[in-house]
């Protein structure tokens, strides 16, 4: 890390008079012009925004380091470089001609040199004699004024890269309205102008305009999440002297919009939330477990959601105790008594902000959870001489239940009152289609006496 060294020349009596203003300056480049000098470059040219008379007498230049301590006194020799302009003189009754020059070569000494050198200093300013005219004197005739005093800086070899050290990400929240950031080169002479606002939200201010301001009045995060500004700082006009830097505003997204859904998502566990139909539906008989993950759509991210159940049909569900599932609440559903077979409650969802209510409705998944109550036939009749092998009747189950597989069979009772005595003679399948194992004839038996069961896997009927 370089330590940046301030050194004081003075007097400085180059400037005197001019021909075409009252008030000579350095120009503005003369003034924004970091000079190199080195033991091999002891030469600065400085330019003048009107013609200058040298005066060749010189008083001694003293150099002072950033403590104001006396570094050395030594002399500061000057030549005319461009073409010279002949000015008429006049001082009291005194008149006559002399060249003058707007571009001038100030000399620093040999000496001067060395003892900067052997300082260890990087960054020198030098700085004008305050008050460049003599009194009294006039060019054509007009009076001059004192030139203001100026400071010239000075780098001992070089000045370094000039580099804008401050950060170049910021975060700032959606719709806020000035913001500032302190833009921060690695020369603190360094100004700063903005070369690139397409958004038009970023301006400059302060000292050096290095008070970089974002108006984010009208950004909203939902429209557009980022914006740039490109930077440049400047101390002289060579490539080492001029920086660039785009900065990012990254904006962060507020809780400024209202939920806009609910869904139910998530595992499907046994007995509680299935998915049929594309429809998550509650299976009958269900009582516990948890039916779907609680989801919710909002524009603005990073929201943390609180649900809660309204319009809760007989009590059946209630949310998780992690906030975040919808569960039964230990009511049994059951689909024969529910009479449209379904289930309807609301959900609200609060973001801190705001808050949004959503209906549902969950059909009830029947389930084989009731046993058949009786057994039906189609016909209690057979055709005379029926061929043995044919199939005469078939069984049907009554069952409240609307799912699950009736399984019938020939029934031994083991009892004696004979109502199972034909079984022998007959064929049943297991979905209930009877067939007679010989040929039919009514002179021999008149009627046939069956044993019938049917079970579901909940229970048996015969």
């Amino acid at each position: 890390m370089n330590t940046f060294n301030r050194f004081i020349v003075t007097p400085f009596c180059l400037l005197v008079l001019s021909i075409q203003a009252l008030a000579i300056d350095f120009t503005q480049a003369t003034k924004d012009t970091n000079y190199i000098i080195s033991d091999t470059q002891d030469t600065i040219r400085v330019t003048f925004d009107g013609y200058a008379l040298s005066y060749l007498d010189i008083s001694d230049t003293v150099y002072f380091d950033e403590n104001n301590n006396i570094l050395i006194t030594s002399v500061l020799d000057q030549t005319g470089v461009d073409a010279a302009v002949i000015s008429t003189m006049k001082f009291e009754n005194f008149e006559y001609t002399t060249a003058t020059h707007k571009v001038w070569d100030l000399i620093i000494d040999y000496w001067t040199l060395k003892k900067m050198r052997e300082h260890g200093g990087k960054r020198f300013t030098l700085q004008t004699y305050n008050g460049g005219a003599v009194a009294g004197a006039s060019i054509n005739g007009a009076l001059s004024d004192d030139m203001p005093q100026r400071t010239l800086n000075l780098c001992w070899e070089d000045c370094g890269v000039l580099a804008i050290t401050s950060t170049n990400t910021l975060s700032i929240n959606e719709g806020v309205g000035n913001t500032t950031h302190t833009l921060i080169a690695s020369d603190t002479a360094a100004t700063f102008s903005i070369i690139e606002n397409t958004s038009g939200f970023f301006s400059l201010s302060g000292t050096n305009n290095a008070t970089l301001t974002f108006n984010g009045t009208t950004t909203d995060y939902e429209v557009t999440k980022s914006y740039a500004v490109k930077i440049k700082a400047t101390t002289g006009n060579g490539n080492a002297e001029n920086a660039e830097q785009i900065i990012t505003v990254n904006l962060v997204d507020v809780n400024d919009n209202a939920p806009t859904e609910i869904s139910l998502t998530g595992d499907i566990y046994l007995y509680t939330g299935i998915i049929e139909d594309n429809k998550r539906k509650v299976y009958d008989k269900a009582s516990s477990g948890t039916v779907a993950t609680l989801t919710t759509a909002d524009v603005d991210t990073n929201n943390t959601f609180t649900y809660t159940l309204i319009d809760n049909e007989k009590n059946t569900f209630k949310i998780s105790e992690d906030g975040t599932k919808l569960e039964l609440n230990g009511v049994d559903v059951d689909y024969e008594t529910n009479i449209d077979k379904s289930l309807s409650f609301s959900i609200k969802v609060n973001d801190g902000n705001h808050e949004f209510i959503q209906s549902f409705k969950l059909e009830i998944k029947d389930m084989d959870d009731n046993s058949p109550s009786n057994i039906l036939i189609n016909t209690t009749d057979i055709a005379n001489n029926t061929s043995a092998g044919m199939q005469v009747a078939y069984f049907s189950a009554v069952d409240v239940d609307t799912v699950g597989t009736h399984i019938f069979t020939l029934y031994d009772l083991n009892d004696n009152d004979g109502a199972d005595a034909d079984n022998n003679k007959f064929t049943l399948s297991t979905d209930g289609k009877l067939s007679i194992k010989e040929t039919v004839n009514f002179a021999t038996q008149a009627q046939y006496k069956l044993s019938i069961s049917v079970e579901d896997g909940i229970g048996r009927v015969t």
